[in-house]
């Protein structure tokens, strides 16, 4: 079962999360360890990593996340490029399992700048 979904938001939240995503998978931590290593609830940054929520890391996260990754500077957490479009819409494709209740494949076929 597939479904194809847009949604709205900042180019910089869309950029944070793949870039903190990046660096998580990096070092080998699932997204339950790396919440529990913030001190936030253990579905967390699952939560911010899917697709069909709303979360998003809030200025609080970025100093728990810099040192849950051992960062001595918070700016070796923000060093990634600065998005393009203030706006963005995002077009994902999702693959669930044969009953439809879990999200085994997300592929983000388009972004598009809002103006």
């Amino acid at each position: 079962m597939e479904n194809i979904f847009s949604f709205e938001t900042t180019g910089f939240d869309f950029e944070f999360i793949n870039h903190v995503r990046k660096i998580r998978t990096t070092k080998k931590l699932s997204a339950e360890q790396l919440s529990l290593k913030m001190g936030v609830a253990k579905s967390f940054v699952n939560n911010v990593e899917s697709y069909t929520q709303r979360h998003k890391y809030s200025t609080r996260h970025i100093s728990l996340l810099a040192k849950a990754f051992g960062y001595k500077n918070i700016s070796e957490l923000m060093d990634f490029p600065t998005p393009q479009h203030d706006r963005i819409k995002v077009t994902v494709k999702q693959v669930y399992n044969e009953t439809g209740t879990k999200v085994m494949e997300s592929e983000v076929l388009g972004i598009e700048g809002i103006e």
